[in-house]
C-alpha cells in the first residue's frame, strides 16, 4: 500500500488536475464536427449560466466612437433604437466571456449577435445571430462554431460572416479598448 502525506496530498492533486486540464486542451485539438460542437455548447452554455446572474458592462456607438454607458442611458438608447449599437459584455471571472450585441438600422429594425469566447485565451467559440434579442436562444437562431485557431468548423446555411460585431479573438471587438480591465 502507498502511503501518503498530508504535505504531498496537495502536490499529487495538483498534478493530476493539470494532467486532466493538459488532456482536455490536447483532446480538444483533435475533435472535429458533431463531438467539438457538443464540447463547445457545453462550455458556452455554462458561461452563459454563469454570468447571466452578473452585471454587464453596457457600451455604445454614438457619435462615431464606443462608449461605456450607464444602466440609465443604456435603457433610454434601447428605446430610441434607431441607427445605433448597443453592446453587454460579461465577464467570467477576470476575463471577458460573453457579449451580446444588438444593432438598430435607421428604420428601426434590430438585428442581434451573441458571442462566446474561450477562458483559456479569449478566442472565439461559438457565434450566434438572429433578429432580436429573445430569438439568440431560440433553436432557430444562425449560428458558427470555431477552433481555438479561428478556423470554423461548422455553420448554418444562413450565418452572415461579415457580420461587424464578429471578432474571433475578444480582444479584437471593437469595443474592447473602452472596456475596463
Amino acid at each position: 500500500m502507498l502511503k501518503i502525506s498530508r504535505g504531498q496530498l496537495p502536490l499529487i492533486l495538483g498534478a493530476a488536475l493539470l494532467s486532466a486540464s493538459v488532456l482536455t486542451a490536447a483532446a480538444q485539438a483533435q475533435m472535429t464536427g458533431a463531438a467539438a460542437i457538443k464540447q463547445i455548447d457545453t462550455e458556452c452554455n455554462a458561461i452563459q449560466d454563469a454570468v447571466m446572474a452578473l452585471h454587464p458592462i453596457h457600451v455604445a456607438y454614438k457619435s462615431g466612437q464606443w462608449l461605456v454607458v450607464s444602466d440609465a442611458n443604456y435603457m433610454a438608447a434601447q428605446k430610441v433604437g434607431a441607427s445605433l449599437t448597443l453592446a453587454d459584455v460579461y465577464k467570467q471571472g477576470t476575463r471577458y466571456a460573453w457579449v451580446q450585441s444588438h444593432t438598430f438600422d435607421s428604420s428601426g429594425k434590430q438585428r442581434a449577435t451573441q458571442l462566446c469566447f474561450r477562458q483559456s485565451d479569449g478566442t472565439l467559440e461559438r457565434a450566434r445571430q438572429a433578429t432580436t434579442v429573445p430569438s439568440l436562444a431560440a433553436g432557430g437562431a444562425e449560428q458558427a462554431y470555431y477552433t481555438s485557431g479561428g478556423k470554423l468548423i461548422q455553420k448554418t446555411t444562413l450565418f452572415e460572416q461579415n457580420d461587424p460585431m464578429l471578432a474571433k479573438r475578444i480582444s479584437a471587438l471593437p469595443f474592447f479598448a473602452v472596456l475596463p480591465h
